[in-house]
């Protein structure tokens, strides 16, 4: 089985098609990774426009109540630094109302200590007559959210030195009352990483899937079978393809994970906005638990396991044809399996079905395009994705054996395509007559 693997995998792996596919996409992962941040920045920058703020109410009860926060408007910066500040011993609803009666122009800032006391909570509030085209009050938002750090290092009376050690990284968490809160971070974690992972794989089983079913019957078609049937046994033969295939299709695989992750790594290096939206991911991940390394083990071995999956899928169904020719009329199988285990959680996951993702999660067909993302970002526990695994493990040792019982059962036949009740049938019969 070991050398038919080996021959597998580089029969596969030296072809000029596969070199190629794998440099072309590399480098376009390459260039998407690099170009992408950089135009997410020009958009971001494209996007800056003149406020429509110009006065501030601030309702602050925090430990800071009484100290100004006109320090938020730096010199050099030329949207925010005319808006004026303007503390107010009332309440929220009140400063409400004296902003409203201002104009549209007017906004009210409420700061507070949060539960523990330890952190600054803010929010931006609008009047109902308050100008917003722009999202004006959510850029503002972000602007205090980025710029606290000023206002807290002159409260505090320190010298440039210690703004600089003691205020990196300190912020002011800020929403905007009335709105969705949830983040860049919230919506990647609950949609994009999930489904993104989802549609890899399906592109992988794609790519893969037909090229595998082709493995499998090329000696048929060619008729060296009965030559090597000489010096090998069919079910050595069909577990070297699967696995030569496999580790062909992991290699191609991680060779275009390092281009898009240099690519990500480059286009990080000179953007700003693209560093501050991966942070805002990665402390979000860490604060529900994603992101370690156990779960990025997890989440290789789940997504590694389910490929494996499909790749036996494919070659069950290529084990049906005696030549190349009839591969399609089998291939609806797997072609069937991919689609619909893939679109349903797909789908789910669009519409936050999580009681039919809670299943899905269960189901060892469905499961690669749930649980390794699902792992990797925090969504699901440990004992969740390890009981998944191990469904998709006993799935996978059936479908191999099953491929290998047809295989075997096939592996000389010349005649019309078969159809599978009569496979169903030939199993039978061998199993009695073995009985």
């Amino acid at each position: 089985m070991g050398k038919i693997m080996k021959f597998t995998f580089l029969r596969h792996t030296e072809t000029a098609s596969y070199r190629l596919s794998t440099l072309i996409i590399a480098v376009i992962l390459l260039i998407l990774g690099i170009g992408g941040f950089k135009l997410a920045d020009k958009f971001d920058e494209s996007s800056d426009m003149p406020t429509t703020v110009k006065k501030v109410y601030v309702c602050d009860s925090s430990s800071l109540k009484g100290i100004s926060y006109d320090d938020l408007c730096q010199p050099d910066n030329l949207f925010y630094k005319d808006v004026v500040f303007e503390n107010v011993e009332c309440t929220v609803e009140e400063a409400v109302e004296k902003a409203a009666a201002d104009g549209d122009h007017t906004i009210v800032l409420e700061v507070k200590d949060d539960e523990e006391g330890e952190d600054l909570r803010s929010r931006i509030i609008k009047p109902e007559n308050f100008d917003d085209s722009g999202k004006q009050a959510k850029r503002f938002a972000t602007f205090v959210e980025n710029n606290i750090s000023f206002v807290l290092s002159d409260a505090a009376g320190l010298t440039e030195d210690q703004k600089a050690e003691y205020f990196t990284g300190t912020k002011m968490e800020t929403s905007v009352a009335g709105e969705d809160e949830s983040s860049f971070a919230d919506h990647m974690l609950k949609n994009v990483i999930p489904v993104l992972t989802g549609i890899v794989l399906y592109m992988m089983l794609c790519i893969y899937g037909q090229s595998v079913a082709r493995c499998i019957v090329v000696e048929k078609d060619s008729k060296m079978m009965e030559s090597l049937l000489v010096f090998t046994k069919p079910y050595d033969l069909i577990f070297g393809k699967i696995l030569g295939m496999y580790f062909a299709a992991i290699l191609q695989f991680f060779v275009w994970i390092a281009a898009a992750v240099a690519g990500v790594a480059i286009g990080l290096s000179g953007s700003a906005s693209a560093e501050k939206a991966i942070g805002e991911v990665l402390d979000k991940l860490s604060a529900q638990g994603g992101f370690t390394v156990p779960a990025a083990v997890t989440g290789i071995i789940a997504i590694a396991i389910g490929f494996l999956l499909y790749v036996a899928l494919a070659a069950f169904t290529g084990s049906f044809a005696s030549k190349t020719e009839e591969i399609s009329n089998y291939f609806g199988i797997y072609t069937l399996a991919v689609v619909a285990c893939w679109m349903f959680p797909y789908f789910n996951q669009l519409n936050g079905n999580d009681h039919m993702l809670k299943i899905l999660r269960y189901v060892p067909f469905t499961a690669p395009f749930t649980v390794p993302a699902d792992i990797i970002v925090g969504n699901i526990t440990m004992p969740t994705a390890l009981i998944s695994i191990v469904l998709m493990v006993i799935a996978t040792a059936a479908v191999v054996f099953l491929a290998a019982k047809v295989y075997k059962l096939l592996v000389l036949y010349r005649g019309e395509p078969v159809k599978i009740k009569d496979v169903i049938k030939m199993l039978r019969n061998a199993k009695k007559s073995k009985a």
